[in-house]
């Protein structure tokens, strides 16, 4: 009988020890067969993981030559010290890999144990690299060779011999010297012991992410006022600086003087590592919503872009680049290359120091200067790099620095820019004459439109050009970027540039291009063309990636452009605006309305008497009517439309369906894109469009334009229905959240007023988590009232009042939200982003550019009690359904930003993510209920409509267009899980561009 008890070694013959598996090999599975697969990643990597459940490994697919586990086993490798115990059963069956697959920790073995040894002991074994040494020692002395590898030589009797190691010796036929059981446990403990001692004496390994978090949090709590990210990057880098004390440049630290290191937040451990994670620090905490200062005094470019336009310049690794206007060195850390430019920012410039001190950019130099001046000192570079894009001095204009710029490059060399999209098609002569200059010396190798919603402050639409020098060009590689973003994991950013999988598209779009005969398709995103059809100076890529009928005609065989007087003649009858066209054709003609009091905005009269199709550019969508047998004198505004007379044999009804064509509808709006989307210099002559020439073709394009339409409009009818239907819901649902929200604010006070022996005083705060006065909660609950008091007005079968459309200030109005919706219990705050700013435009009469100050850039229209009622929802959900303990500090987060035409509004939360399974479309869905609570009595009154409720009223129909779209997105591993992205689709974006 074995004495567990004795303290020495006792040898046992291997095989009774460890017992060959049962598992089975797999024959022949099906094809759809899966099921719980251990890979390699799936081997214990410390004491906790030793044991590995079925439910642990993921699926997969089951191929010939796997091994079925059904009892618990031990399974390891017969190099590299791995092991891992699998509780497989009949009823949950693991799959290992095949026996005689090698791979670099040589074969997976797999095993039953005897009780005589434990699993912790085993992997003792592996920790201590006995386990290798055991196996080998346990075969037969025949088998004694090196484990793994082919063993050669020569018998006793003078012949070659060649033995290869197989799977079957591991499990060998010799001895082995295991310990007793209690001496196993005392080895396994003392090891973990050791561990221990190890891990506290060390320095320890830190997450240079969560101690940022940890730093950026408490200053905020601190001071939530200052740029406390900064100075904790100075604070690294003065403690750099010891190491390095001859890189020291004290002008950076002057400069830098005013941005204060918070003390005892993080300790000298935490601020070493930092210390050496210099890059890492300044990309996270120089972000690009935190570093914008007014008056172009500085930018943070996004990395994104950064990557994109460095992957496409690919410069030859000897040449020095020159980079003016070099912002805060986001190039200089991007490429190889000796890079030398100018910042003239000083903020900028010394934050482009700290991230340029490693070593790695010794040679680099970014001088503390203004980079015009340096343009003009008639040093040439080979390779050029630059986003002037940025820039909005008054006294230098994007024309000016490209002409630099050109100048500034060697014959034979390369510049990569990034430009305003407008650089690339304004009707400014002075761009114009660079643009010309640009392409008669065939400079331009390509032209690339990025997307408009990664550039986080600014309206401007960016793209970038390549131009080479001396080197002539046979074409044009026009690209557009602008459908590959993603949506981004963070609250402070909607989305971001996906320019791997659009560099990678679009490789294999110019050789299918090629292939198909040079044709452009709906789906093209780029396309090489020649520089003799170029169509004046126009570089915008949508020009040259739209579609054109196979058989096309000119727009101008088919009709011509009516013009009209300039002087106001109050004699007008009638005033057409862009907005009053329906957005479809319809069956019969449009009649213009008599509206009083319009004619003051029109720009142009015209006098009219016979059939006329009206062309109206909106938002960047064409609007096509027609008119028959219609006289009178007609009020229009300027640019904004367009009227066409039928020439002979020319219906206008066959003209506004040809019109309505997709084709036709992109090669209008490209045709006169500009700052500012409108109908310039039209020249319809550009417009191509099918030529149909027999009445039976003509009559069938009409047929299959109204029938499209008719089609969308008995959806709209349709969901028109299902809303009027759903509003008494709707109501009751808002009505139970408002009571809700009042009933809470009403037990705090009721609380605090129980603490305080019954007497509350106005000044008194109340709440924890977010601490607010008695005052402001009283009108904070009066607010309720009256929001109830309106809601008990409209539940009725009727159509809601949402009262009049008006211009809304996000800013603006998110403020007032939080003001008069606030709560002890809950804390709301906005992202901070300002909403005023100059910005410039081309005056026509001038010649020049011309400033504008706006103290609300960007607005959007709606009702304002509509977009609070949607807000509530959001809010109300979040409170019911995301905050599960009022313990924690619950934060509701309000963020926005321009998204192309569209203004955005991010609601986030810091509460529980979204059920495992559940979809932002799931939440959306009519009836489906985000409830986290499992009790029926625990949120009854929540009858699941909210999700629901806000899609339809985002998709409410204000005047003749909806109010937008919304989107949830679930992010578990984020500090803020849930996102509610609401989408508001009328927006003045176009004014203001």
């Amino acid at each position: 009988m074995l004495n567990t008890n004795n303290s020495t070694a006792q040898s046992f013959k291997f095989s009774n020890l460890f017992i060959a598996s049962k598992a089975k090999e797999v024959v022949k599975p099906s094809d759809s067969t899966t099921g719980r697969i251990f890979k390699f990643e799936n081997f214990a990597k410390d004491w906790d993981s030793v044991y590995i459940r079925p439910e642990q490994l993921g699926e997969g697919a089951i191929t010939v030559g796997m091994r079925c586990v059904t009892e618990p086993t031990l399974v390891t490798t017969t190099e590299g010290h791995c092991m891992a115990f699998i509780m497989a059963s009949k009823d949950t069956p693991v799959f290992i890999p095949y026996s005689f697959a090698k791979e670099d920790e040589g074969y997976v073995l797999a095993y039953r144990i005897s009780p005589l040894v434990t699993v912790e002991y085993i992997f003792y074994l592996c920790k201590f690299g006995q386990w290798e040494w055991t196996i080998k020692n346990s075969a037969d002395d025949d088998f004694v060779r090196i484990i793994g590898q082919v063993d050669a030589g020569i018998d006793p009797d003078g012949n070659l011999y060649e033995i290869v190691f197989t799977p079957e010796m591991a499990y060998g036929r010799g001895e082995v010297e295991i310990p007793s059981l209690k001496i196993q446990d005392q080895m396994v403990e003392a090891a973990k012991r050791q561990e221990s001692d190890f891990q506290e004496h060390s320095v320890p390994e830190f997450d240079t992410k969560e101690l940022i978090s940890k730093y950026m949090n408490a200053s905020q709590i601190a001071n939530p006022f200052t740029n406390s990210g900064i100075g904790l990057l100075v604070e690294c880098y003065k403690l750099w600086l010891k190491d390095f004390p001859e890189d020291i440049d004290p002008k950076v630290l002057e400069i830098l003087r005013d941005y204060k290191f918070n003390e005892g937040i993080l300790n000298e451990f935490e601020l070493g590592h930092l210390k050496s994670q210099i890059r890492t620090v300044f990309d996270l905490v120089v972000k690009p919503y935190e570093f914008v200062h007014k008056g172009g005094e500085g930018f943070m470019q996004p990395k994104e872009v950064t990557d994109f336009i460095l992957k496409i310049a690919d410069f030859p690794k000897d040449v020095t680049v020159y980079n003016p206007f070099a912002g805060a060195a986001s190039y200089v850390v991007g490429l190889p290359n000796k890079v030398v430019g100018e910042e003239i920012n000083p903020i900028t410039w010394a934050l482009a120091q700290i991230r340029m001190s490693e070593e790695l950019f010794d040679t680099s130099e970014i001088t503390l200067g203004d980079s015009f001046v340096s343009l003009a000192d008639g040093k040439k570079y080979k390779a050029i790099l630059s986003s002037p894009a940025y820039l909005y001095e008054k006294e230098h204009s994007i024309f000016e620095i490209i002409r630099h710029l050109y100048d500034k490059l060697e014959d034979g060399g390369k510049m990569v820019c990034l430009v305003p999209a407008g650089f690339l098609f304004s009707g400014s002569p002075k761009e114009r004459a660079i643009r010309e200059r640009l392409i008669a010396d065939r400079a331009i190798s390509a032209v690339v439109k990025l997307p408009n919603n990664i550039f986080g402050y600014t309206n401007i639409n960016q793209d970038v050009i390549i131009v080479t020098k001396a080197k002539p060009n046979e074409s044009i590689l026009f690209a557009d970027a602008s459908g590959y973003t993603r949506f981004a994991k963070s609250v402070y950013k909607a989305t971001t540039f996906d320019y791997s999988q659009f560099i990678s598209d679009l490789e294999d779009e110019v050789d299918d291009y090629y292939d198909r005969g040079c044709v452009i398709y709906n789906s093209t995103i780029g396309a090489p063309i020649l520089y003799t059809e170029i169509i004046g100076s126009d570089l915008s890529p949508e020009r040259y990636l739209i579609p054109k009928p196979d058989n096309s005609i000119q727009l101008s065989s088919l009709a011509s452009v009516v013009t009209g007087e300039r002087d106001h003649d109050k004699s007008a009858e009638y005033y057409i605006s862009s907005s009053s066209l329906p957005e479809m054709m319809h069956r019969k003609p449009f009649v213009p309305g008599r509206i009083k009091g319009k004619e003051s905005d029109a720009k142009e009269q015209v006098i009219l008497e016979g059939d006329y199709v009206i062309i109206a550019l909106r938002k960047g969508e064409i609007r096509t009517v027609y008119l028959e047998n219609f006289r009178g004198v007609v009020a229009i505004p300027s640019k904004s439309i367009i009227i066409l007379k039928p020439a002979d044999g020319v219906s206008a009804k066959y003209l506004a369906a040809l019109l309505s064509t997709e084709m036709a509808k992109k090669q209008i709006v490209v045709a006169n894109h500009d700052i500012i989307p409108q109908f310039g210099k039209f020249n319809i002559s550009e417009i191509m469009v099918a030529n149909l020439e027999t009445p039976k073709e003509r009559e069938k394009l009409i047929a299959e334009v109204l029938s499209s339409e008719m089609g969308e409009l008995e959806r709209e009818l349709e969901e028109d229905h299902k809303a009027y239907v759903r509003e008494v819901r709707s109501t009751r649902h808002a009505m139970i959240q408002t009571l809700s929200a009042l009933s809470s604010n009403w037990e705090q006070l009721k609380l605090f007023s129980e603490l305080n022996g019954g007497y509350i005083k106005m000044a008194d705060v109340v709440g924890r988590i977010n601490p607010i006065t008695v005052e402001n909660l009283m009108k904070s609950i009066g607010h309720a009232v009256r929001t109830l008091q309106n809601q008990v007005e409209s539940l009725r079968y009727e159509r809601a009042d949402w009262g009049a459309e008006e211009d809304i200030d996000p800013v603006e109005f998110i403020s007032s939200y939080i003001e008069t919706h606030s709560s002890p219990d809950i804390k709301m705050e906005l992202v901070e982003r300002n909403n005023s700013a100059d910005f410039s435009y081309f005056d026509e009469k001038t010649g020049d550019y011309q400033t504008v100050h706006s103290d609300a850039v960007s607005v959007f229209k709606a009702p304002r009690r509509l977009v609070e009622r949607i807000f509530n929802n959001i809010v109300s959900n979040a409170k019911s359904h995301g905050f599960s303990s009022r313990d924690k500090e619950n934060i509701i987060r309000f963020q926005w930003e321009e998204e192309g035409y569209n203004l955005v509004i991010k609601i986030a939360n810091n509460g529980a993510p979204l059920k495992e399974g559940v979809t932002g479309e799931d939440v959306l869905m009519n009836g489906f209920s985000t409830s986290l609570n499992e009790q029926n009595d625990q949120g009854a009154l929540h009858s699941g409509h909210g999700g629901f409720e806000i899609k339809s009223l985002m998709e409410e129909k204000v005047g003749n267009e909806r109010l937008g779209t919304v989107e949830i997105f679930s992010l578990p591993d984020d500090e803020f899980p849930v996102i509610y992205k609401l989408t508001f689709e009328n927006t003045n974006t176009v004014k203001i561009l």
